[in-house]
């Protein structure tokens, strides 16, 4: 019989936190970029939001080795209480003044993501066996994606019908109930430094050990580097997902957050399946149907009629938390538990890097080419790079089938 890990109190609550802390963080990014542009009527000065939380991913080597030096419940608890605070300090902004301010706590936010994604990897890295992290990431993905959808959609509602201090005090209060839930865990298993951990090396050395770990890795860094190639054309389906809609399907760009909504559906759909799914054929097997889905979905919407774009956005929605989940659990299988939160941020900043160079290079090319070629481009990106990690699935397909009871019943 498996860890079920819904039956797992300490699960519960966890997952419980994450899903306070996933929303208030979901909603208040979008409506402090609302915010900005109501304050100084400027595009730019929205987008600036974006960014500053984007480069919070620069000092991911330093937020990594935070994380493996401390417990990763005691961090997570100081970082969302610290949070806390930070976000209730935007109540004293009064005008275009104090916009220094809420920058400042949105950077801030965007190191506080960084050090609670890495410490909540370590975390449950400590506390559930090898083969139970794929049910718990999926159950996350899919958290994490119905959020995506919920958040800016109450988080807007709420901004218009009440202000911006209604929107701040509920995102304060989901803090808070994030700090609840982590306090709540009974003495949960948490980081241990072993003898030769503690005796550290250099700064240096210290902080590069999650990339040269992903690096020397070859399982990892396989993975990785598929992941960073296919997601940094992705970067460009950002930019070029705008013309499709206006000038492919001629509908006005409200339509973007339905077609949001259908892919948040299929995602939260494929969360509650690949853990099953990686414990029956392996992380490589699941990314490599992740690529493929993505690929067959970019092409589908390409065709830029209203059933071929739904239809793409199904399949994409499917196909995402196929790759990033297999990816995550396999650094997470594939590391010690004193290197959990520098190999997790690693990793992350070396998908996310191309990423967002490219969403600059669909900026500049997309009004030359349009969004046909793009799509063509990046499907076949995409359907490429599945290709070439199909041949190496064997090296993550467990040896005997797994039980693969869905999430939550028992076996």
């Amino acid at each position: 019989m498996r860890p079920v890990i819904l039956r797992d109190r300490n699960m519960r609550l966890l997952l419980a936190g994450q899903a306070f802390n996933m929303f208030g963080s979901t909603m208040m990014v979008i409506v402090l970029a609302i915010w900005m542009k109501d304050l100084t009527g400027s595009t730019s000065a929205a987008g600036l939001v974006f960014l500053l939380m984007a480069i919070a991913v620069l000092l991911s080597p330093l937020t990594g080795l935070l994380v493996d030096r401390l417990p990763r419940r005691w961090l997570m608890t100081v970082n969302d209480g610290t949070m806390a605070v930070l976000i209730l300090a935007l109540l004293t902004v009064d005008g275009t003044a104090d916009l220094w301010l809420v920058y400042v706590v949105t950077f801030l936010y965007g190191c506080s993501g960084q050090i609670y994604r890495a410490s909540r990897g370590g975390l449950l890295h400590s506390m559930l066996p090898d083969d139970s992290l794929g049910n718990a990431n999926g159950v996350l993905s899919s958290l994490s994606q119905g959020m995506r959808v919920i958040g800016p959609v109450v988080g807007a509602a709420l901004y218009t019908a009440s202000g911006i201090e209604a929107v701040i005090l509920v995102d304060a209060a989901t803090f808070a109930l994030s700090v609840a839930s982590l306090v709540l865990l009974r003495r949960p298993r948490d980081l241990v430094r072993s003898a030769d951990a503690t005796q550290r090396g250099s700064l240096a050395t210290e902080v590069v050990a999650g990339a040269r770990h992903v690096a020397r890795h070859p399982v990892i860094r396989r993975i990785v580097v598929a992941s960073a190639v296919a997601f940094g054309g992705a970067g460009m389906i950002n930019v070029a997902l705008f013309s499709l809609v206006s000038d492919g399907l001629q509908r006005p760009t409200a339509i973007i957050g339905i077609l949001g909504g259908v892919q948040g559906a299929g995602s939260v759909v494929a969360g509650l399946l690949v853990g099953p799914a990686m414990r029956r054929y392996g992380e490589y097997t699941v990314a490599c149907a992740g690529f493929l889905l993505n690929g067959v979905g970019l092409a589908a919407a390409s065709t830029a009629t209203l059933t071929g774009v739904a239809a793409g956005a199904v399949l994409v929605g499917l196909g995402l938390p196929l790759i990033l989940v297999a990816e995550v659990t396999l650094v997470q299988r594939r590391t010690s538990a004193e290197l959990q939160g520098r190999a997790i941020v690693a990793s992350e900043a070396i998908i996310n890097t191309p990423y967002a160079v490219c969403i600059g290079v669909g900026t500049l090319v997309v009004g030359t080419v349009g969004y046909r070629p793009i799509y063509f481009a990046v499907a076949a990106v995409f359907i490429l790079v599945g290709a070439a990690l199909l041949p190496f699935r064997a090296q993550t397909r467990p040896e005997r089938p797994a039980d693969v009871s869905p999430v939550g019943t028992a076996s």
